[in-house]
This record gives C-alpha cells, sequence and structure tokens, in this order.
C-alpha cells in the first residue's frame, strides 16, 4: 500500500504530470521536454529521474541522448495510463505541450535543415 502512495505522490505535481503526458505520447528527451514545457533543463531531469525511480517512465538509452517514454503495462495494472487518462484535455498546459509536441515531430520528419 505504501508503494502505490509514494507513487501517487510522485505523479502528484503539476510538471511531473505535464511530462508523463507527454511521453504517453512520445519518446521526448531531456531537452526536448524543456523545449515543450519551458522548464529549465535541471528541473526537468529531476522530475524525470523521479518518475522513472516511481515506474511512470522508462528510459531508452540510446546514445547521443536517452529518451524516456511512458512505462506502459507492468504488474500494477497500467497505473501510469490511468494517471495519463485523468489528465483533462481542455487544460491549458496539457493543450499548449501538446501543440508543441507536435511541432517537435514535424520538425524531426522534416530532419535537419538542409
Amino acid at each position: 500500500m505504501l508503494t502505490l502512495v509514494n507513487r501517487l505522490r510522485t505523479a502528484a505535481h503539476l510538471d511531473r504530470l505535464r511530462i508523463l503526458g507527454l511521453c504517453a505520447h512520445a519518446d521526448l528527451t531531456v531537452g526536448e521536454l524543456a523545449d515543450i514545457t519551458s522548464l529549465p533543463r535541471e528541473q526537468v531531469r529531476r522530475h524525470v529521474r523521479r518518475l522513472v525511480r516511481a515506474n511512470f517512465l522508462c528510459c531508452n538509452e540510446q546514445r547521443p541522448q536517452s529518451s524516456y517514454d511512458m512505462q506502459a503495462g507492468g504488474k500494477d495494472g497500467g497505473l501510469a495510463q490511468l494517471v495519463v487518462d485523468l489528465l483533462p484535455h481542455d487544460d491549458g498546459h496539457h493543450k499548449r505541450d501538446l501543440q508543441r509536441l507536435e511541432a517537435i515531430q514535424d520538425a524531426r520528419l522534416k530532419g535537419p535543415p538542409a
């Protein structure tokens, strides 16, 4: 029971909920998360570490940079997905974050400027 309480406490933070909501849609680096959320990289890094320790996010260690996505399924019955499903779709932060995510994904598809 205490594990569940601790995991819910970890998720119960505006910035961590924003990060979790973004990572439910895409595999993102700390830099991309910082760009999307307009939060300092070190702050994003701390939030991501907490979310990884609480098994909400998993790290995909690729070089040159690690990226993070939502921990799907698992033995907890999908707590991460449940939390993401509870995010209000009409919230200003969530809408803006998803719009910025879409812009980053479009830029990825286009590739680096020639």
